[in-house]
């Protein structure tokens, strides 16, 4: 898993899963364009377990699935 990947890529490699990026570039709103996907799982617990063994690196949490409408993210 540590190929530099297009988020594109990853959408389509990781579909309906969570995904922990290494991210090495972003656009002007911060959205992930490339990066590494250190750890993957359908369930975002895994993800915030993977969290703890990473550190001093640029890191996103992304869901590659479809979003329902009628749900609201808080930040």
């Amino acid at each position: 898993m540590s190929e530099i990947m297009t988020f594109a890529e990853m959408k389509l490699k990781y579909d309906g899963e969570w995904v922990l990026i290494s991210y090495t570039e972003t656009d002007e709103n911060l959205q992930v364009l490339t990066g590494k996907v250190l750890a993957h799982s359908p369930n975002k617990e895994d993800i915030y377990h993977a969290l703890e063994s990473v550190a001093d690196q640029p890191l996103a949490i992304e869901y590659m699935g479809e979003v329902p409408e009628d749900l609201a993210f808080i930040l």
